[in-house]
């Protein structure tokens, strides 16, 4: 449902103590009317195998708060391949107030609970079957032009087709391999965060009776600016407090909108199962009286361009040395057609499994991955 949270808590809602078991305040940086202080873990918290949230004390014109990041998934399982669910959430502020006293802050149920979100990432682990592996659904994922879709402008794809990146200093859509992310070293991993139980976990998994292939889909919202404009967008309320983004409907609809806006919306074709160029041909001519012999001719061509290991964004590079962006958007135009004309049954079924487990937004658990009992 959600992982990292990044809470700002105003001055008067905490309480700081002394605890002797914590470390000292040390001033990270410092610039005219602005101060930020940061209490790192002791060595014996960084040893004991319990995760705790990162904080900071920020102070800026004259006020102060409390920066308290966290992976919630992390807080309460000690991993994030384990989802969390609304229902967990009063658990959750419990771990949170224990662990902040670790650090020698007290701050009671009500205040943490409507502290303001400054940051927050909803995601989605999608289990896969049918032999699709969450490689093979990122390689497809790369023919889509993502870096001209929204305000994305920047785009990568990593570690031999393991994940895929589309970004701005604001928010992000990260697409990755969950399993073979959980075996990487911190520093290759796309989950810097990394939890000592992470790797015990990722051998369980890969060691069970079942393949196991599990699609990360996260949305990071980095920029309170942005986080306010796409729950706007969603019909949902800015500035929210922690309560207010702890909620399926939140991180569904949210993660819902990217999915369709950078995935699915007028890319249908990309994932046709057809990939012999008569049959495509025939199916384009059924339309009769739609398009013309030639025109389908021609929307054969571009589909199979299109469905070329480098995809729309490469093709748009190609045509981009020789034409003006004037013929590209013509060529786009065209590119509508060929998702208009396809049958959506007639697609690879990950893309079913993705908006099915969407759809329901049950949480996955690590239980259920190794001793099944229902089908997501």
């Amino acid at each position: 449902m959600i992982d990292t949270v990044i809470l700002s808590i105003p001055r008067q809602n905490f309480q700081p103590f002394s605890n002797t078991l914590s470390s000292k305040w040390d001033l990270y940086s410092k610039s005219n009317g602005f101060e930020k202080y940061v209490k790192n873990k002791t060595d014996q918290q960084k040893h004991d195998g319990i995760y705790r949230p990162r904080i900071s004390v920020i102070k800026r014109g004259g006020l102060s708060f409390l920066r308290v990041e966290f992976s919630i998934p992390k807080l309460i399982f000690g991993n994030n391949v384990d989802e969390v669910a609304e229902s967990d959430f009063g658990n959750i502020i419990k771990i949170l107030q224990t662990h902040l006293k670790d650090f020698g802050i007290c701050i009671h149920t009500k205040a943490l609970e409507e502290s303001p979100v400054s940051s927050f990432h909803p995601s989605k682990n999608i289990l896969l079957s049918e032999g699709y592996t969450a490689s093979g659904v990122i390689r497809e994922l790369k023919k889509v032009n993502l870096s001209t879709r929204m305000d994305l402008n920047k785009d990568s794809y990593r570690n031999d087709g393991q994940s895929l990146q589309c970004y701005t200093g604001s928010h992000s859509l990260v697409i990755y391999d969950k399993i073979k992310d959980l075996k990487k070293r911190k520093k290759r991993a796309l989950d810097k965060d990394q939890t000592p139980i992470q790797s015990p976990i990722s051998h369980t998994l890969i060691s069970s009776n079942r393949h196991i292939e599990i699609l990360r889909i996260e949305v990071r919202l980095s920029k309170k600016t942005k986080m306010n404009a796409v729950l706007v967008k969603n019909r949902f309320s800015c500035n929210p407090v922690f309560k207010d983004i702890f909620r399926e409907s939140v991180c569904q609809r949210i993660i819902l909108q990217y999915w369709n806006d950078l995935v699915t919306d007028k890319n249908i074709f990309l994932y046709s199962l057809e990939s012999n160029p008569k049959r495509i041909l025939e199916r384009i001519l059924r339309r009769k009286g739609l398009i013309k012999t030639k025109e389908a001719i021609y929307l054969t061509g571009l589909h199979q361009l299109c469905k070329d290991a480098g995809g729309i964004r490469e093709l748009r590079a190609l045509l981009s040395q020789c034409t003006t962006d004037r013929t590209w958007y013509r060529i786009s135009s065209d590119i509508k057609k060929l998702d208009a004309l396809q049958d959506p049954l007639l697609c690879h079924q990950w893309l079913a499994q993705a908006r099915s487990q969407l759809q329901s937004y049950k949480p996955l658990k690590i239980k259920d991955l190794i001793c099944p009992v229902s089908k997501l």
